[in-house]
């Protein structure tokens, strides 16, 4: 029998019960983030069953093995500067990293990293807090490239065309060359649709982009604008001329004709051909050369014709 004024009666504590340790230990693995602990060198000295789950690599593989081993080669400089930061005592905002698993792959991680000191201030441990982002990187990056490339082709779209020509542009303050924008629209492609059918013009679009895309520079930029309509941008031309032979060459490069599912499919072009420094924008060296091509095209098709400035 009790009174109101006995203590509460306490179960005594039974030996089989985990103490608090190791239900730290049990949470730290639970988590499906990776949470890792190194020495202020990144050397690892824990490695949870959420790091296991994302990269592959065990505890006892990870213990003693620096952290850089597990890091892409591209974000080695990033990481560094980091433990520099840590290691001076600063905080360091959650980043970005992209991790190699045990199969190679890399793994894009968002990183929480926090220095342990101890009661003298000097930093001992590293905790790294890593978690597991690549799928919503992957769709980023897939936004990002709609966002700027035509969605049949794969090539730049007017967006990211209006972009370099401008960045081009303002480079010819310094080179004192020209920027070269050739504008083509495959003459009468309406017959190709209708004679074929829509998915057929469309692979017809892509091998016109593919075959293009194999005579230009690296540094060049080819674009679609929508329809049947292609842009070259050229830059460090020297003239006219220079510009010219590149869109004889654009020409030229259509006239065999297209073989694919047993079809054979023949096209042609106008091409207009704009060249400008930095006296002009973007918009208006565009509006050149779709003029000049308008010219062609009025002239017959088939043909390459250069922007005249009225007089």
């Amino acid at each position: 029998m009790t009174t109101p004024t006995d203590p509460p009666r306490r179960d005594p504590p039974r030996p089989d019960r985990p103490g608090p340790d190791r239900l730290l230990r049990a949470l730290v693995d639970a988590a499906e983030d990776a949470i890792i602990l190194t020495t202020p060198d990144a050397v690892v000295t824990a490695w949870n069953a959420g790091a296991t789950r994302l990269y592959g690599h065990t505890a006892g593989e990870m213990l003693g093995r620096p952290l850089t081993e597990v890091t892409a080669a591209e974000d080695a400089t990033a990481l560094a500067e980091v433990l520099s930061l840590l290691g001076r005592g600063a905080r360091c905002d959650p980043f970005d990293l992209r991790r190699i698993d045990r199969d190679g792959r890399v793994v894009d991680v968002s990183v929480s990293v926090s220095a342990i000191t101890d009661p003298d201030g000097t930093v001992v441990a590293i905790g790294w807090i890593e978690r597991d982002v690549t799928g919503r990187r992957h769709v980023e990056r897939m936004i990002s490239h709609l966002a700027f490339h035509d969605p049949l082709t794969g090539l730049a779209n007017r967006t990211l065309l209006r972009d370099r020509i401008q960045h081009a542009l303002a480079r010819t303050r310094r080179s004192g060359e020209l920027v070269a924008v050739i504008y083509l629209d495959l003459d009468a492609f309406k017959l190709v649709n209708d004679r074929f059918g829509h998915p057929a013009g469309d692979r017809v679009l892509q091998l016109v982009a593919t075959r293009l895309r194999s005579l230009l520079r690296p540094e060049d930029t080819l674009a679609r604008l929508g329809g049947d309509e292609f842009v070259v941008m050229s830059d460090a031309v020297p003239s006219m001329e220079a510009a010219l032979a590149i869109a004889e060459r654009v020409l030229g490069a259509l006239a065999p004709p297209f073989e694919f599912d047993e079809r054979r499919v023949e096209v042609a072009a106008s091409v207009g051909v704009a060249v400008g420094n930095a006296d002009v924008d973007a918009d208006r060296l565009l509006a050149f050369a779709d003029r000049a091509m308008y010219s062609a095209k009025a002239a017959g098709g088939g043909a390459v014709a250069p922007f005249v400035t009225p007089a």
